[in-house]
């Protein structure tokens, strides 16, 4: 489990609160409700009328989703079961991908374009056809990423002028009082703008880490999709195990903790 962007989002927040409190401030001039309701608020409305709500929730599910994001050791699995595979079908031909396909493993999320890959071998495509198809699908999971990553991109957007807004709203209602006494007013000015603030930290430490966290699962969820589609062709030109192996380690050094299974790799 991955659980950086809870770690970074928290370290943030404290570092944020740290620097204000230890300059003198009082944390408790950073909690008033009208400014958050404002910014969260408004900015949440944005969000639902720039987005529909199945891809609002798609992609809150694949924020949840990013704690568990592909690593090395996931594609070393990945690369045995398709050499595996290979072995199977080099021995008892085409025939064997009937069993092969049914297995349990194969009908989860991240080897279902292993499985469809292997159903084109058995339409008996060729591996150029083959690579097409299979390229379709990852251009539309490509697109489907890039909509979630999206989402939170416009929230960022919206946050920080949803904060301006907010500010604005306050100091009319300041202005509006008259010019009373000093200190109440310079401290009604200082309460306006919390709504910038909140505006400003919600985008930069909460939605654009959001939308980066998808699009660096999104990449590594690509460079792996990239390997099946290799391997399927390999699969299909009838390329040796070992050879399959070979080949498909190099993906490992795409991968923070990978660059020791691609080394092994590539020197057997």
């Amino acid at each position: 489990m991955d659980f950086s962007l809870i770690v970074g989002i928290i370290f943030g927040l404290v570092a944020l609160i740290f620097g204000f409190t230890e300059d003198g401030g009082n944390l408790r001039t950073l909690t008033s409700l009208s400014p958050f309701i404002i910014v969260v608020g408004g900015t949440i409305g944005a969000v639902i009328a720039s987005f529909s709500f199945g891809d609002i929730i798609h992609a809150l599910k694949s924020v949840i989703a990013s704690f568990k994001q592909p690593h090395s050791g996931s594609t070393e699995k990945l690369i045995t079961k398709i050499s595996d595979i290979s072995s199977t079908f080099r021995k008892d031909g085409i025939t064997a991908l009937d069993s092969i396909i049914k297995d349990s493993e194969l009908q989860k999320e991240e080897y279902l374009l292993l499985k469809e890959g292997l159903i084109l071998i058995q339409e008996m495509l060729d591996p150029e056809d083959i690579q097409y198809v299979l390229e379709s699908d990852i251009r539309a999971y490509k697109h489907k990423c890039l909509t979630d990553i999206s989402v939170f991109e416009g929230a960022a957007g919206f946050s920080p002028t949803m904060g301006v807004i907010g500010t604005v709203m306050s100091l009319i209602l300041v202005l509006s009082n008259g010019f009373g006494n000093p200190t109440e007013l310079a401290s009604s000015i200082a309460t306006a703008f919390i709504a910038t603030l909140y505006g400003v930290g919600f985008a930069n430490v909460l939605y654009l880490p959001m939308a980066n966290k998808l699009r660096s699962m999104m990449k590594r969820s690509l460079i792996q999709k990239e390997l099946i589609v290799d391997g399927v062709c390999l699969i299909s030109k009838g390329s040796l195990p070992r050879t399959i192996e070979n080949e498909l380690s190099l993906y490992h050094q795409a991968f923070s903790d990978g660059y020791k299974r691609y080394r092994k790799g590539i020197e057997n």
